[in-house]
C-alpha cells in the first residue's frame, strides 16, 4: 500500500460574478454622460432670456411646424397685432413669415436672378466680339439693391468720348448699342447718369454739369438705337463730379463714365416717389369725381370817388 501514488484532486471554485468583467464601466460611463448633458442643459437654460425660453417652448409644443430646421416660430406683439416671426437659434434675429413674406422673398430672389442673367448675357456678348473684348476692363457690372449697374469707364489710353464733348468714340458707341440689344429683352425701367472728373472748364457757360448731362443723353440715344424702347428710359441725369468712381483721386480718368442702371422694383418706387408732385393725385381724384375745385374769390374792384 505504501508504494501506491496518492491522487490529489484540486477543485477550483469560480466566482459567479467573474463573467461580467468591465460591464459596470459602460453603465457608469452612460450615467456620467447623461449627468453631464443634464448639467449642460441647466447651464444653457440659465443664460436664456424669457423670449428665447418661449421660443424653445413653442418649438417643443409643435415641432412639426418646421421641417428639420433650427428655427422656431414665436408670436410677437407689435402695434396691437400678433404676427408670426422666425427666431434663429443661432442669432435670434427676427424675420417676417407668412404669405406676404414668402411672396416678397421669392419676388426679390426672382428679380436678382433676372439681373444676374442680364449681367451674364452682357459679359458673353462682349467676350464674343474681338473689338469689344478689349474694353472688358472698362466695363463694370454689379448687381446692387438698386438693380443691375452697368458702368462704362473712361481710360487715359482709350477714352470713351472725345475730349470735352459728348461725341462718343466708335468703339464706345458700339459697346453701348450692344448693351442696348441685351437690355431690350427686359421690360424694367432704365436710369442713365453721366459723370465727369474734377477738371474744370475755362468757360462758365459750359461746365461739367452740362457735359455730364449731354453724355448721358448721348448714351440714351445709343441704347434706343440698340433696341431699348424710349418709354423704358425712366431717368437721364448729369451728376458732374459729385459721385466720383475713385474717391481718393477726383482727377482719375475712370471718374469720367456713363452709369446705366436696370432698376429694381424698390429703386423704381423710390424714383417714382421722388418725381411725383405732392397734391397732384388728390386733385386728379377730385376732377374724376366731378367735384368742383374751390377757387379763391376775386378781389373786389376799388370804389371810384
Amino acid at each position: 500500500m505504501s508504494d501506491e501514488q496518492s491522487i490529489i484532486i484540486k477543485r477550483v471554485n469560480k466566482c459567479p460574478h467573474a463573467a461580467h468583467g468591465g460591464a459596470w464601466k459602460i453603465a457608469f460611463a452612460d450615467f456620467m454622460t447623461a449627468t453631464m448633458a443634464f448639467f449642460l442643459l441647466l447651464w444653457v437654460m440659465g443664460g436664456t432670456n424669457d423670449e428665447e425660453m418661449k421660443a424653445i417652448a413653442e418649438y417643443f409644443r409643435n415641432p412639426t411646424v418646421i421641417d428639420a430646421s433650427p428655427e422656431v416660430l414665436v408670436e410677437s406683439k407689435s402695434q396691437g397685432r400678433q404676427t408670426n416671426t422666425i427666431i434663429d437659434a443661432g442669432g435670434f434675429q427676427d424675420m417676417p413669415t407668412g404669405k406676404e413674406g414668402d411672396e416678397s422673398g421669392s419676388g426679390k430672389a426672382k428679380e436678382e436672378a433676372e439681373m444676374e442673367q442680364l449681367k451674364l448675357e452682357i459679359q458673353k456678348k462682349i467676350a464674343a466680339d474681338p473689338e469689344l473684348s478689349k474694353l472688358k476692363d472698362q466695363l463694370k457690372l454689379d448687381v446692387t439693391p438698386n438693380g443691375l449697374q452697368i458702368q462704362i469707364l473712361d481710360d487715359r489710353k482709350r477714352p470713351m468720348f472725345e475730349a470735352g464733348v459728348d461725341v462718343p468714340r466708335d468703339y464706345a458707341a458700339k459697346l453701348i448699342k450692344e448693351v442696348g440689344q441685351i437690355l431690350a429683352h427686359t421690360d424694367r425701367p432704365i436710369s442713365i447718369a453721366g459723370h465727369t472728373d474734377s477738371s474744370r472748364y475755362a468757360s462758365q457757360d459750359y461746365t461739367n454739369w452740362e457735359l455730364s448731362a449731354d453724355r448721358a443723353n448721348a448714351a440714351r440715344r445709343l441704347l434706343i438705337r440698340g433696341g431699348v424702347p424710349e418709354k423704358r428710359i425712366a431717368q437721364v441725369v448729369g451728376l458732374a463730379d459729385t459721385v466720383p468712381f475713385d474717391k481718393q483721386n477726383p482727377y482719375n480718368p475712370r471718374n469720367r463714365r456713363i452709369s446705366i442702371i436696370v432698376l429694381s422694383q424698390d429703386a423704381q418706387q423710390r424714383l417714382k416717389s421722388l418725381s411725383e408732385a405732392p397734391g397732384v393725385e388728390d386733385l386728379s381724384k377730385e376732377l374724376k369725381l366731378g367735384t368742383p375745385v374751390q377757387r379763391a374769390p376775386a378781389p373786389a374792384a376799388p370804389a371810384h370817388h
